[in-house]
Formats: structure tokens, C-alpha cells, sequence
């Protein structure tokens, strides 16, 4: 079954998740007495009363798996520092995309099902113990692990109860805790793998070993759609510690792909990873640089704009608002253009792999271990059942871990030697070798009539339609012109990266509807919320991924919030503000940067953030999340950006591709928007609006329109 009609049959009809996971399918009919037991996909019970919680997310450091645990210890009633937690394997027939990582949708997807599934596993063991001791169900209440029996004073724990609970069929009806009810959701709450990281005690997967095993580092061609000519390994194979020397094998890279994609390559193995590092420097090889060897990403800008001035057709539902230009003509137009982007995850690129020739295990940090799996099953011909891929927690994904080629790599290089291959990407790899955030262009227009009124806003740019990644929330029709890209192919293959293309959609538009607050001599904030106020909700794509439409109202009230909570327009002398607001898969954010310029140096003093990001599971991770969400933002709009030059990628490390500083970094202030609707994403919302808050409040402070980022290097302004 593909994995979207896996999806839709078992998760959105009703949020019921998975047939199994509403019971006896994941269970051992041959279950001894000490034994334990899963109850579904998600849960395993002990006998000694000792539960763990099986999380299908990936745990990056943003604390998903902590806000999931806590959502399991309120529904099934029990303590939340007894529960413990690890990670499932990647496993799309348990799955399905209910394990992919990504679009700030971790805890939201799984909300309804998983607790239905805990909730149904609850009851199963309410019914349990109402057995044992001949009393209705409805006599009985659980807490702490245990059902107890109130009028008699009698309790059984989980585990006393697994031989009776395994036999039992799911109840038809279940309830769910009512959120009076809730324990943790809702609270601050430090969970054991938050504790674990700040101890150093986290098990990433680049601190994997295995018995027996080689460590390897690949010199990759410099250019992705290269290939290898010719190589020396002679220096190479005398550095003491190396083992072997082999040729990677180039897998056909689509630029786009989630699934990865090998560039040529030559691996070096040794006992240790630093050996294999430093003599992979002493590899002489000749390189095919392919058919972007003399293509720069000033030549991938160029061809962008040309393609403005050419013939365009547009979306057909967005005929409306193209009439209204043809009867006004365009009065105001605006170009945006956002540079490439690399990921910089703290742990680099990391995967061990063991191919047995009848079968693979892999150790890794993936976004998408199922995919992995599948993809992996493609690659080598061994079915997935033969395929085991142990998921573990990583030092940040971003979106690149949702991409497999270093996995891909990994199993290659572990097939050619048949024993376990530890794989590790140099900072220096992931910044020259990669995939990465395309360099983007985008355009707006407007259209206003006699008295000046905006009729309709056109956009013509990187992003196909508007939807949950990149929605359109004003009441101004708006007409959307054909899409413009690398027609000859991506110079540099494209990576997922934090908010993907919600951040170059939202530097235009929200700069742009600045640029129009200005001609109506309007305050931007009062400018927004009118049509704000409105506009309509608007109907989405109800993909997954989205889930759910759009509703103005929301995104207004965060505004009005933002006005109050920055002091908007009473600030002190010399400090210049700006806004933007935006909504990412159902979350709403609107952001105000405070900031001075002076001799051509930008501060940036503070940021003030107002999150409606539905119920907030664990209001100090949100939080954690939208500051992290601003700093990546900032180092993006201030300074950050990956230059090519004859199809290579000029930044090699922090030095040269550098990242926002302790001493840039400005005052955040988070402000959170009390919900009753289910939670929706915290991990990407609060970074589309960054660039464009920064860029109008430039604007307020020198009277110039800066459409170009990083403001360092493309315009005359440098970081205080």
C-alpha cells in the first residue's frame, strides 16, 4: 500500500490510527505470564508495572517526544516520571507517515490518535481489573498506573493485570480525559530526555559502535551532478589507521528528491574516525565537474529575473483578481530574492550501516526513518521486512534529515566490506557536499484604482500555489502567476529547510504589504488588521501536512497582541520598529524587531513573538522553540549565505558561513495565545516572519526598501 493511502485509510477518517493500534494485533498470543505486553503501537507494559512509551517522532532537540509522553501519561493515568520512552523503528506498516518528523507537525498529527489509542488501552485494563473483581467498569477509575476500585479500596497495577487485559476485545466507545483533567498537559514540564541532553547523556547516533567496526569519511565531488574520473589512494592507504580505500558509487540524484541520491565519491576506512577524516585530505582525484562547471549563483539569480519579463500564464481560480489588473494596469511592483541556505545541524551528517548481503541494520538520526527503509529497500534490492533501522535521537534535522543520502552512502560502503561502516560527514562536507535551501525570487504587484485603494495584489515566484506552507490571508484578491525556476536544472540539489519555502513566500508578502501600508499612509499594524478583519477563512489543501484552513481572525488577534505587548510606536529615541505576521500549517505568529542603525551598523535589540499555536502541550518547549525559531531567522536575513562558483559551494565552516553570535543575538520575548483547539506546529512558524519584520523596520529606521537577504554583503548595512 503507498504510504499516502496508508495514511488516509487508517489516521483521518475518524482519528482512529491504525486498526491494530486499537488493540490485538501488536499483541503475543502465546504471551507467557512474564511477559510483557503492547497493547498497540505506541505503548508496552511490563509486568513489574514498568511502561514505556514507543515513539514513532524523532526526538531533534526540540522535545516532540518529551510533549508526546506527556500527552500519553495524562491519558492512560499515570505518573509522568515513571514513563519511560524510546524510539520505534522505522516501520511504515505500523506507521505510516505518522513517523516523518518535519512541517511542525510532530505533535499535532499525532494528537487525536495517539490519544485515542492510549485512551483504548486504558479501558482495556479498567475492564480488566472490573473482571477480577467482579464490579462494573464504571466502579473503577485509573491513576498512577493502577486501577483502582474506590468503594472497596482495592487497586491492581498495569502489569498484574496483563493476562487478563491481553484477551480482551477494544471497547467500541471510548472516552478521552477532559482537559480539567490533565495533569501535565499544559504545564512546564522538564522531561527525562530533556534532562539526558543537558547531562551529556543523550544516545546520538554519531555515538554509535558496534563490534568489529570501520569508520569511513567520503570525498565527494564538489559539483553534485559530477562524476569521478580517475584517483591516487597511495598517501591515503600508508596514514596509520586506514583499512581500505573504495570508490562510491554515484546513485542518480533528483534535485528535488526526499530520498537522496549519492554523488560520486571515494571513501576512505579506518579504525577511528579522525584517521579516516585526515587521510581522505590526501586522496588525489580527478573530478568530471558535469554541466554546471562554469555556472555561479549570480548566473541562477539572473536567470530567475529573466523570467519575469517573459509571457505568463497563471492560476486558473485566480482569474478574478488578473481582470482587475487588466481594467486598473499595474501600479506598484516589488522584487524579493532570499540566497541559498545551508542546514548546520550541531551533529553532523551521521549513519551506521551494516549489510549482511541477506539483510541491513542501520543505526541513524532520521526525520523519516520508514522512508529510509523503503528508500533503502529500492537501493539494494533486499525487502524491507529484511531491513531494520534503529531511530535515534539527533542534534538537530531542520529538513536535512529527511533527505537519505548519507544513509544511502553508509550501506554502499558497508555492502563493499560486509561489516558495520560508520559513516561521519565533516562540518566541511555538509557545507560544500549537501543539499541545501534554493536561492529564491520573488515578485509582487498591485493593482489600485482612482482614490488609491489596492484592488488586487499579483505574485509571480518560487512557490507553485498558496496552501498551509505558504498561505495568502488578506482580503485582497490576489492573482497567481506561473511559477519561475532553474530551467536547466538546480545548480545546487534541493534540501527541506526549517519553514522550506514559507520563509522567501513571507519575505515578499509581508514585506510587500508594508511597502502598501506606506502608500496609504497607514500605520502597518492598523493597515494589517483591516483586512485582516475582512477577510474570509480560506479554504486549504487538506493534506496531512496542513490539516487544517486558514482563519484570519486568528492571525489578527496575534497582532493586536504583538501591538500591546512591544509598545509599538513608543519606543526610545533612535530605536525603529517592524512587523510582519504570518500563518505556517495552522499556527499563527506575528513578530515586532526593535532596532537602530547607526554609521551603517544594524542592532537588533529585541523581538517580540506572539504564538497561536492551538493547545500548547508544554508551554516552556513552545517557547524554547519560537526563540530558536527567531535566531535561525535572524542569521538568515543578517548575514548568513552560500555563494557558487563553478558549481562549487564557496563556505566551507563557521568561519565563512557564519552563524548569529551570543553577543547578536537580541532580547526575545514570547507570548503564547491561550487555546482550546488542538495543538498545531511550534517548530518552523516563527521563522518566515523574521526576515520581513527585520527589512521594514530597516526601512523605518533609514527610509531605504531592502529586498535582498542577508542585509550583510548585499546591501551597505554590517551587524553592531
Amino acid at each position: 500500500m503507498k504510504r499516502r493511502d496508508f495514511f488516509k485509510t487508517s489516521t483521518l477518517a475518524s482519528g482512529g490510527f491504525l486498526i491494530s493500534a486499537y488493540l490485538p494485533f501488536a499483541c503475543n498470543e502465546q504471551m507467557g505470564e512474564s511477559e510483557s505486553w503492547e497493547p498497540n503501537f505506541y505503548l508496552r507494559v511490563d509486568p513489574d508495572n514498568t511502561i514505556t512509551f514507543i515513539c514513532s517522532r524523532t526526538e531533534l532537540g526540540q522535545g516532540t517526544s518529551v510533549g508526546l509522553a506527556m500527552i500519553v501519561a495524562d491519558e492512560l493515568g499515570m505518573d509522568f516520571e515513571n514513563l519511560k520512552t524510546e524510539f520505534a523503528n522505522g516501520a511504515m506498516e505500523r506507521y505510516g507517515d505518522l513517523q516523518d518528523t518535519g512541517g511542525s507537525n510532530g505533535l499535532r498529527m499525532l494528537w487525536d490518535p495517539l490519544r485515542k489509542a492510549i485512551a483504548t488501552a486504558r479501558e482495556i485494563f479498567i475492564v480488566a481489573a472490573a473482571q477480577k473483581w467482579d464490579v462494573e467498569p464504571s466502579s473503577c477509575l485509573s491513576e498512577n498506573g493502577f486501577v483502582y476500585h474506590d468503594s472497596s479500596g482495592r487497586k491492581a497495577s498495569y502489569g498484574s493485570l496483563i493476562g487478563l487485559a491481553k484477551d480482551l476485545p477494544a471497547p467500541f466507545d471510548i472516552k478521552l480525559k477532559d482537559p480539567s483533567e490533565f495533569k501535565y498537559i499544559g504545564k512546564p514540564v522538564v522531561g527525562e530526555r530533556t534532562r539526558m541532553i543537558a547531562n551529556g547523556k543523550n544516545p546520538y547516533s554519531i555515538n554509535m559502535k558496534q563490534p568489529d567496526m570501520l569508520y569511513a569519511a567520503v570525498a565527494r565531488c564538489p559539483a553534485w551532478d559530477g562524476s569521478l574520473i580517475d584517483f591516487d589512494d597511495s598517501k591515503a592507504r600508508s596514514f596509520p589507521g586506514v583499512v581500505d580505500v573504495v570508490e562510491v558509487p554515484a546513485v542518480e540524484i533528483q534535485a528535488d528528491d526526499f530520498k537522496g541520491g549519492v554523488r560520486s565519491g571515494v571513501a576512505v576506512l579506518a579504525t577511528n574516525t579522525w584517521a579516516a577524516l585526515e587521510a581522505k585530505k590526501l586522496l588525489e582525484i580527478q573530478w568530471d565537474l558535469g554541466a554546471f562547471s562554469n555556472k555561479s549563483d549570480t548566473d541562477v539569480k539572473n536567470e530567475l529575473l529573466a523570467q519575469l519579463d517573459e509571457p505568463r500564464g497563471i492560476i486558473p481560480e485566480t482569474r478574478e483578481a488578473l481582470n482587475l489588473f487588466k481594467r486598473y494596469g499595474k501600479g506598484h511592483s516589488a522584487t524579493y530574492c532570499s540566497a541559498y541556505q545551508a542546514n548546520t545541524c550541531m551533529e553532523p551528517l551521521n549513519a551506521t550501516a551494516y549489510h549482511m548481503g541477506n539483510k541491513i541494520e542501520i543505526w541513524v538520526g532520521s526525520q523519516a526513518p520508514g522512508m529510509f527503509r523503503e528508500r533503502i529497500s529500492q537501493l539494494t534490492g533486499i525487502p524491507e521486512a529484511a531491513i531494520t533501522i534503529h531511530n535515534l535521537p539527533s542534534g538537530g534535522g531542520f529538513g536535512r534529515r529527511f533527505h537519505a543520502d548519507f544513509v544511502e552512502e553508509a550501506v554502499l560502503i558497508s555492502e563493499k566490506v560486509r561489516k558495520p561502516v560508520k559513516l561521519t560527514w565533516s562540518r566541511e562536507d555538509t557545507l560544500t557536499t549537501s543539499k541545501y535551501h534554493p536561492l529564491c525570487i520573488d515578485h509582487w504587484e498591485a493593482t489600485f484604482n482612482r482614490d488609491g485603494k489596492v484592488m488586487a495584489i499579483g505574485y509571480q515566484g518560487s512557490t507553485g500555489s498558496t496552501n498551509g506552507f505558504h498561505p495568502y490571508p488578506y482580503a485582497i484578491p490576489m492573482v497567481h502567476y506561473n511559477n519561475i525556476y532553474e530551467r536547466e536544472g538546480r545548480l545546487l540539489p534541493r534540501a527541506s529547510w526549517r519553514s522550506v519555502y514559507a520563509h522567501p513566500w513571507a519575505l515578499g508578502l509581508e514585506c510587500f504589504i508594508d511597502e502598501l501600508a506606506y502608500l496609504a499612509k497607514k500605520d502597518p499594524i492598523t493597515y494589517r488588521i483591516e483586512l485582516l478583519d475582512k477577510a474570509e477563512v480560506v479554504e486549504q489543501l487538506m493534506i496531512p501536512w496542513v490539516g487544517d484552513n486558514l482563519y484570519p481572525q486568528k492571525l489578527k488577534e496575534t497582532l493586536q497582541v504583538a501591538r500591546e505587548k512591544s509598545n509599538w510606536g513608543d519606543t526610545p529615541e533612535g530605536i525603529f520598529q517592524g512587523v510582519s505576521s504570518i500563518s505556517y500549517n495552522t499556527s499563527y505568529c506575528s513578530q515586532v524587531i526593535d532596532l537602530s542603525v547607526q554609521n551603517g551598523k544594524v542592532k537588533v535589540h529585541k523581538v517580540t513573538a506572539v504564538m497561536n499555536c492551538g493547545r500548547v502541550i508544554n508551554p516552556s518547549q513552545v517557547e524554547s522553540q519560537v526563540a530558536g525559531s527567531i535566531i535561525w531567522g535572524l542569521t538568515a536575513a543578517l548575514k548568513t549565505q552560500l555563494t557558487v562558483i563553478d558549481g562549487r559551494v564557496q563556505q566551507s565552516n563557521f568561519d565563512s558561513y557564519d552563524l548569529l553570535r551570543m553577543d547578536e543575538t537580541p532580547e526575545i520575548e514570547v507570548h503564547l495565545i491561550q487555546s482550546e483547539d488542538s495543538p498545531s506546529g511550534a517548530g518552523e512558524p516563527a521563522v518566515p516572519g523574521v526576515a520581513p519584520a527585520l527589512l521594514n523596520a530597516l526601512f523605518a529606521a533609514t527610509g531605504e526598501r531592502i529586498r535582498e537577504i542577508p542585509i550583510v554583503g548585499n546591501s551597505q548595512y554590517s551587524i553592531a
